[in-house]
């Protein structure tokens, strides 16, 4: 009789030992997903920001000194040039452009996978697969100013072109000036417009 009891109380305290075991294990597993779910969600989420602030070429504005500085450079070459032609003395010269300028960063791409395999208390197996995907823009430094490095530069497109000269009433002069823009931006004739200046 003694000897039941003392199997049946060893059978008891084996069925608690391996019942505390296996929730031990299953109270791991679930601190494991959440914190493997936590760092995907966080990783997630840069991922999202970047892709949408960072994917895109960064754009100059219109008020920007060097996008300001390439359209003013672009009439003060374009006067300079039309001035040396025989018989347009004094120009004045304003262009449009479709657009600011575009500078387009270099991205370094982060690319994981995580595969995590968890075994349930009944046998059952899972298998869960996390992929991220992640740009994020390269810098350079320069002392303390850190900026984009820079792999494409898109310049403003030429629309349209008034021109302003002295010698712009002779109908040679004129047309020498229209082809001379033409040449110099591949732009069509419709879009330059000459004039003669008031004197």
């Amino acid at each position: 009789m003694n000897f039941k009891k003392l199997l049946d109380y060893l059978k008891n305290e084996k069925n608690r030992k391996e019942k505390f075991s296996n929730f031990i294990i299953v109270a791991l597993i679930a601190v494991l997903i959440i914190i493997v779910a936590s760092f995907f969600k966080t990783t997630d989420s840069m991922t999202l920001q970047n892709n949408d602030t960072q994917k895109q070429p960064v754009k100059a504005n219109s008020s920007d000194s060097s996008s300001g500085n390439y359209e003013t450079s672009m009439e003060n070459k374009l006067k300079d040039t039309l001035e040396k032609i025989d018989g347009v003395g004094n120009v004045e010269v304003m262009m449009y452009f479709s657009s600011s300028e575009e500078q387009v960063p270099a991205f370094n791409e982060n690319k994981s996978n995580s595969v995590t395999d968890e075994t349930d208390t009944s046998g059952g197996k899972r298998t869960t697969t996390q992929t991220s995907d992640g740009n994020t823009v390269v810098t350079s430094k320069d002392g303390d100013k850190e900026s984009p490095l820079i792999v494409k530069e898109y310049k403003p497109t030429i629309t349209g072109v008034c021109v302003v000269a002295e010698g712009a009433s002779n109908d040679v002069v004129k047309l020498n000036i229209t082809n001379a823009v033409v040449d110099l931006f591949g732009i069509t004739s419709d879009k330059v417009n000459v004039y003669p200046m008031k004197k």
